[in-house]
């Protein structure tokens, strides 16, 4: 996932907003951003195919 990397080259306050169409990503973006310390601003918000996730760096 690209968006680990953007988010490790990130300070602590900072919001990443990830845009993606795949139907899974829905579960697994969350997953993943806050298995790896980060926070998940807001629920996630799907527009036609492209879901909009906001990932925050915490630590």
């Amino acid at each position: 996932m690209y968006a680990l990397d953007a988010l490790k080259t990130m300070r602590i306050g900072e919001v990443l907003e990830v845009i993606a169409d795949c139907p899974q990503s829905f579960r697994s973006v969350p997953e993943e951003a806050v298995k790896h310390g980060y926070e998940l601003v807001e629920e996630p918000e799907k527009d036609g195919q492209d879901i909009y996730f906001y990932i925050k760096v915490v630590k």
